[in-house]
């Protein structure tokens, strides 16, 4: 198979004709396993509900690191998020631990143990690329994209860590051997200019090449698991959101990242950014039949005490999603966190946001 895969990516074998081959092979088989996802999350979004993830929740927090059973989370509210969400960054390397230093090997166990307590788990990938090896913040050759899709040995060793992105997901699975459904948020935040995939260095049909060979890739190895997500940061209209989408036959998950900066100075800001941008959102997914999602948010080290029930409870009550998820608590940056932990000036408001009937963490999803 990996012989053949930069042949698949560049003779343009269509996503339609990989979907069929996998229904000829299937035919009468039981559902794939993201289609149990899908109707979960469907569910969640039609009770006008929304689940509640934070990033590397039960890895590791403000102050710990490694530990087993704890979450800084949990530790606040008895309770585990609805959604855990993981990075892939290192995978394409081999690693053996990601770009935050958690093992690939806990990852697969936390995943299987937020799948038995019901809730479930989401990924993004902060690749090192297939050109010079920069890491996705490099963005100073902006003919990276642009070669990964059309160039052919940067193709087929963009093609090589995919293959190892596909043996992970298709490593997943619960105590019975099940693969887990989970859903994979690849390419994000692409409307800025941070990632070398961002909108200043690629144009339109090269960044679409990222999707559609990624897709292509994955449906190749038998990845029947992963819902995926299309995840722009902040844009002005549904025309902007939709000028690099890939295509509804690739997505499955529509979202934004929008974060809270400058505490109380930049509310105004986040709030009408955040309802701006989940308007887009849910109407892209009533146009286009798909889940909407808050993707990223945050407000980092939570200046604002009340955050959680003056700030974002309001929002997504607005424009409820199937999930939110907040970014990580860093054990080693003191600053760099995005939930409350035990003593916390926020805990109160995280608590009572905790307690809101709209809100899901992972008891309520049993």
């Amino acid at each position: 198979m990996k012989n053949i895969l930069p042949a698949i990516l560049l003779t343009g074998l269509s996503l339609a004709s990989c979907s069929q081959t996998n229904k000829n092979n299937t035919e009468d088989a039981v559902p794939a396993p993201r289609e149990e996802l899908r109707a979960l999350l469907q569910s969640v979004q039609a009770d006008g509900k929304t689940m509640f993830g934070h990033h590397d929740d039960p890895v590791y927090g403000h102050t710990w690191s490694a530990d087993s059973g704890r979450s800084d989370v949990l530790e606040l509210v008895g309770d585990y998020p609805a959604v855990m969400s993981w990075d892939l960054g290192g995978i394409e390397l081999a690693d053996s631990v990601n770009l935050d230093g958690v093992p690939f090997s806990r990852i697969r166990a936390e995943v299987a143990a937020q799948d038995a307590r019901g809730g479930i788990n989401v990924f993004s990938w902060h690749l090192r690329n297939a050109v010079n090896g920069g890491d996705s913040w490099d963005v100073s050759d902006s003919t990276l994209v642009a070669r990964l899709a059309n160039d052919s040995t940067a193709n087929a060793a963009f093609a090589k860590q995919l293959v190892a992105v596909a043996d992970f997901f298709n490593s997943l699975t619960d105590s019975q051997g099940n693969k887990i459904g989970v859903v994979f948020r690849p390419w994000h935040e692409h409307t800025g200019g941070w990632f070398f995939w961002g909108k200043p260095h690629c144009s339109v049909d090269d960044y679409k090449a990222l999707w559609t060979n990624t897709r292509r890739v994955l449906d190749s190895m038998g990845v029947d698991n992963v819902l995926y997500a299309y995840s722009p940061d902040r844009v002005n209209s549904v025309e902007d959101y939709l000028e690099r989408y890939p295509g509804d036959e690739v997505v499955d998950i529509v979202g934004t990242d929008i974060y809270h900066f400058n505490g109380p100075d930049g509310l105004d800001d986040f709030r009408s950014t955040a309802t701006r941008c989940l308007a887009i959102v849910r109407q892209v997914a009533r146009d286009y039949g798909k889940i909407p999602a808050f993707t990223e948010t945050g407000s980092e080290s939570l200046p604002m005490a009340d955050w959680w029930t003056e700030v974002l409870l309001p929002i997504i009550k607005e424009n409820p999603t199937a999930y939110v998820v907040v970014w990580r608590n860093a054990h080693d940056k003191p600053n760099h966190f995005y939930t409350p932990y035990p003593g916390h000036a926020a805990e109160r408001s995280f608590k009572a946001f905790y307690n809101d009937s709209t809100v899901l963490f992972a008891k309520d999803i049993r």
